[in-house]
């Protein structure tokens, strides 16, 4: 078993009925079939897949995943390396009551307090995060509750991090308008599917990777997936795909693995390939951060 027992903060905290932080280090460990409140899942170190309906959620360092209230999701780690989650879970209705409030005047508050809350589709789903918005506040969070402090902003963490969810709605919103349809039911559809395929892209960072998997994924004709997901992601399925690769290996290295294994593991066949496109996106070759790292 991994070398850090599961870590619950608050101790003795309610799912659903608390906000809480889970925090867990292991090389084996399996959920089947959980349901729980709405919840964000990051990965300090591995990769760990999230199963939801049938969807496999890979989620890494630069990635996390979330999952709404009531929906059923299994998980299972069997891994040579320890890989450790934080995950962070909001009492029921938390953050859709500040999205109430951050979409109606404080009269409105006032007249009626127990208004109905909006729904937040589209939320519940694989999220990069290549800077690290989202990921950096809920390990920082995880880190700070796992020392057994008391962390005096626990509550106003979690507040922050409701807002910086309501921001993710309103960008999905955003890259959703792009899509060339006239009807908002044809570019909800249409964005569901770019949803998949992306999914699909975090799910096979280490395999060949073709146009038209990536396309199939989505039940789109190559054309209009790769049209579509340029105008709404704002890049290619493969400039994308290539700066998810490179984020992961920047984990990889960050752990202690070497070059060429990180190079492998993320599908590059070539290290020259590999350097210059690492070099050309984090400023450094990925020998001076695996020694940056390991010497610390």
């Amino acid at each position: 078993m991994g070398s850090r027992p599961r870590y619950l903060f608050p101790d003795g905290a309610q799912f659903g009925g608390d906000n809480l932080v889970l925090h867990a280090r292991s090389r084996q460990h399996s959920v089947t079939g959980f349901t729980g409140p709405l919840s964000i899942k990051t990965v300090i170190s591995g990769v760990v897949t999230w199963t939801v309906a049938g969807c496999d959620l890979s989620v890494d360092p630069a990635s996390f995943a979330v999952l709404n209230a009531g929906e059923s999701y299994s998980m299972d780690i069997n891994a040579t390396r320890a890989v450790e989650t934080a995950c962070v879970f909001f009492r029921d209705g938390f953050v859709e009551a500040h999205a109430l409030d951050a979409t109606t005047p404080v009269q409105a508050s006032l007249d009626a307090p127990d208004r109905n809350a909006p729904c937040l589709p589209f939320l519940s789903r694989l999220h990069s995060d290549l800077r690290g918005r989202i990921v950096r506040r809920v390990q920082t969070l995880a880190r700070r509750c796992s020392a057994e402090l008391q962390p005096s902003s626990f509550e106003e963490d979690f507040l922050m991090l409701s807002v910086e969810l309501l921001r993710l709605y309103a960008e999905i919103r955003a890259q959703m308008s792009r899509l060339p349809a006239l009807k908002s039911s044809t570019r909800e559809e249409v964005f569901r599917r770019l949803q998949r395929a992306r999914e699909y892209l975090h799910g096979n960072l280490d395999a060949p990777v073709s146009l038209e998997h990536t396309a199939r994924a989505a039940c789109l004709s190559r054309y209009h997936f790769h049209r579509a997901f340029t105008q709404t992601f704002g890049k290619t399925p493969h400039a994308y795909l290539t700066d998810l690769r490179l984020a992961r290996a920047h984990g990889l290295l960050r752990s202690g693995q070497s070059v060429v294994e990180a190079c492998a593991e993320v599908g590059f066949t070539s290290t020259s390939s590999f350097s210059r496109l690492f070099r050309s996106l984090y400023g450094v070759p990925p020998s001076t951060l695996r020694i940056r790292t390991g010497s610390r």
